[in-house]
């Protein structure tokens, strides 16, 4: 009995193996079975290594592999800009892109014609036919042209008789105003150096022409650049920068009042509409200028409009008053006024802020000796300013400056490529261009009905 039960026990040990593999095969068998039914049902999903997978009703997961690549953005003249798929840059070409020059077309508005064929600083803007697009030379990024109907209302014009006046002034008048400067308004630095480019006073026949009542605003000048198209304010005005937008950048300034979210030009606040743009470069202002059908006025034009009808010192007359100008006197503080302020100060003519609130950029290019030049000439007809140069003219003072820099006769210079925050412009027009417009949203001033009183004109 013992021998067999032990035999019983061998056998059962020795065939355990035999049981274990009949049960790892049934329980893989029933495995098999419930997986295939999940499958089936969607209620399992398999993810093979490198792909992504997701049944029917769930939500795909995606993927990214992180790889050094270059975003390649087009822009084309009717579409807003297309992000290209990225580009390995192993694969990429190593040679430059093809640019399509910028093109600026002027149209016309309140019944204006296109200002005449005009070559500046190497960028040509021509007077356009029907259907013909004059190119401008000298760009650096893809095409901008307007994206929207043009909304810029220009500013109205003012029609100036032409005559001739005596331009500049001379060393009596020049010395009176540094003795003011240093006595009345408490100046310091005060130096005859300020005055002697004015010097000497010659004789200067100006063609009728007209100008603009007020200061070109921030709205106008947003709404050009809006018109423009996004990124214009790098080099959309003949190839270079318009002006400075709000912010740290090389191109930027942190006082700037127009600010660019990648796609629309806006004002940084309401305060500002109507006051007097800055931090335009002088080839941001020529190209509002003809943008809108018109160009910046001459230095001999400006001063023969600030001087109407008798030669006078300031735009009202021959005597200082404060209280006619925005300058840094009687106190300095805030900034520009807006673009109608200073109904007293206005010229003969009607026009605003000829002294004081910004300088205005004109069209000459500046040369120390140009005055003594024009002097040494028997007759001088509309002078056009030296034919190159590093700096441009500014005229009529500004809100950070003393009384001496706000005189009708007073010259300024600067680098057309460095915008200021005391710097903006006005625009002119030929005689036979110049259709006086108001239009909607600007204040229409009528020519003072009174004379000027007489405290102000001797």
């Amino acid at each position: 009995m013992r021998r067999d039960s032990t035999t019983l026990r061998g056998r059962t040990r020795d065939s355990s193996w035999q049981w274990l593999l009949i049960g790892i095969v049934l329980g893989l068998g029933c495995a098999s079975v419930f997986c295939l039914a999940a499958y089936a049902s969607n209620l399992l999903v398999l993810n093979i290594p490198g792909q992504v997978a997701f049944a029917s009703n769930q939500t795909p997961t995606v993927v990214e592999i992180e790889r050094e690549v270059t975003r390649v953005v087009v822009v084309t003249a009717t579409d807003a800009p297309t992000a290209v798929q990225p580009t390995p840059v192993a694969q990429q070409q190593t040679t430059a892109p093809t640019i399509t020059p910028l093109v600026i077309m002027p149209t016309p508005l309140g019944g204006l014609a296109p200002a005449s064929a005009n070559t500046l600083a190497g960028a040509l803007i021509s007077t356009p036919t029907a259907g013909v697009v004059a190119p401008v030379v000298g760009v650096t990024l893809p095409a901008i042209v307007p994206t929207s109907p043009v909304t810029v209302r220009p500013t109205e014009l003012v029609n100036i008789p032409g005559g001739t006046f005596i331009m500049g002034t001379d060393i009596a008048e020049a010395t009176r105003a540094i003795d003011d400067c240093r006595d009345r308004d408490g100046g310091t630095g005060c130096d005859i150096s300020f005055t002697t480019d004015s010097i000497p006073p010659h004789t200067v026949t100006v063609n009728s022409f007209a100008l603009e009542r007020f200061e070109v605003t921030y709205q106008q000048y947003v709404d050009f650049l809006n018109a423009l198209g996004p990124r214009s304010h790098l080099n959309g005005c003949g190839g270079q920068p318009c002006v400075a937008v709000r912010g740290s950048g090389p191109s930027e300034r942190p006082g700037s009042y127009i600010s660019f979210d990648g796609t629309r030009y806006s004002v940084t606040t309401e305060l500002y509409l109507n006051r007097p743009v800055a931090y335009v470069t002088w080839y941001g202002a020529d190209a509002y200028c003809k943008f809108i059908g018109r160009r910046l006025p001459t230095e001999a034009e400006w001063e023969y409009a600030a001087r109407r009808p008798d030669g006078r010192l300031y735009p009202w007359g021959n005597v200082w008053d404060a209280s006619r100008a925005r300058t840094s006197r009687p106190q300095n503080f805030g900034g520009p006024e807006p673009v109608n302020a200073f109904p007293n100060g206005v010229s003969a003519d009607g026009i605003y802020n000829l002294a004081g609130n910004v300088a205005e950029w004109v069209q000459d290019w500046y040369s120390p000796t140009y005055y003594g030049e024009q002097a040494a000439k028997q007759v001088v007809i509309d002078p056009q300013g030296p034919p190159s140069g590093t700096l441009k003219v500014h005229r009529g003072g500004h809100w950070d400056a003393l009384p001496l820099f706000a005189r009708t006769v007073h010259r300024g210079d600067q680098d057309p490529l460095n915008p200021q925050l005391f710097i903006g412009f006005r625009c002119a027009a030929s005689v036979q261009t110049a259709t006086p417009v108001t239009p909607a949203g600007q204040p229409t001033i009528a020519l003072p009905s009174t004379p000027v009183p007489s405290g102000a004109s001797n």
